[in-house]
């Protein structure tokens, strides 16, 4: 039997190392803001970073990683920053700056340090702390059949590349398995750029003065049960909010956001078994 002194000294050890990434995470948020006001570029905290910003000041005590929102057109000037060196200290993966990168999404991580979680074990990529950046697709809010298609293929996808990289994806098993394992010999052909290109072909971002709403593709197939369509008038003019004691931008409306993500209790606190991390499997400051 566990001695209780021990527990509690291992979980007081498990909270302080959650505390130290956070803070790491933090001073990447404060670069990225810093890259965005000097190159003009807009961003958002969303998720549980904005829930955390709303409901706490800060992090969410127990969550372990940040998320923003980039309009697509922004996003793509990013990848041009980086390139540009202005980013220095840091690497901004994804699949136009590292072919074997196998999301739909970016991170910028933290060159130094080391965050591998359970999912990324035997990716040979860059594994530094890293926060994760969306790209937001501005679309004619009415575009009903480009976003079922993205909402079917971009999970798909993104299955199907994990596997390249990770031979040992605990995916599930009987159908679903079966036909991950298809595919994955059917697209074999195909490199992991053409795969992405693929999976964001069906909307053809459009720039703000042409588009009146944004769209998130979904990461996951549970992902497809949020609204993820946000209009414009939700969206801007932007407001900030405090996080960790710095100001970021949020949605306009993000009051209206958060209902949309987690229902209208968003503001109560979940039971303590729903309090969960990414499961971090190597952590190095």
């Amino acid at each position: 039997m566990l001695d209780v002194k021990k527990w509690e000294r291992i979980q007081r050890m498990a909270n302080e190392l959650t505390r130290q990434l956070q803070l790491t995470e933090l001073e990447i948020l404060i670069e990225l803001d810093r890259v965005c006001k000097e190159e003009n570029l807009t961003y958002f905290l969303e998720g549980g970073t904005l829930l955390g910003a709303l409901r706490h000041g800060g992090f969410i005590p127990w969550d372990d990683d940040i998320d923003v929102l980039m309009p697509r057109e922004d996003y793509n000037r990013l990848i041009d920053v980086f390139r540009e060196g202005k980013l220095k200290g840091y690497h901004l993966q994804c699949i136009e700056t590292d072919p074997g990168y196998w999301n739909f999404f970016a991170k910028l991580r933290k060159n130094g340090t080391t965050f591998i979680t359970k999912e990324e074990r035997y990716v040979k990529s860059h594994q530094g702390v890293f926060i994760d950046i969306f790209p937001m697709e501005g679309i004619e809010r009415e575009h009903a059949e480009g976003i079922r298609k993205c909402d079917f293929w971009q999970p798909l996808l993104r299955s199907v590349l994990l596997r390249r990289v990770h031979m040992t994806v605990q995916g599930g098993s009987g159908k679903k398995e079966i036909v991950l394992k298809l595919l994955k010999g059917l697209l074999a052909p195909f490199s992991n750029t053409a795969l992405q290109h693929f999976g964001t072909c069906f909307l053809k971002s459009k720039p703000k003065q042409t588009a009146d709403a944004y769209y998130r593709a979904p990461i996951t197939r549970g992902d497809k049960e949020m609204n993820r369509v946000w209009p414009f008038e939700k969206v801007y003019p932007a407001e900030t909010l405090k996080f960790e004691n710095h100001d970021f931008p949020v949605f306009h409306d993000y009051r209206w956001y958060l209902e949309q993500l987690y229902g209208n209790t968003y503001m109560e606190l979940p039971p303590e078994e729903d309090r969960v991390t990414h499961e971090p499997w190597k952590i190095e400051l």
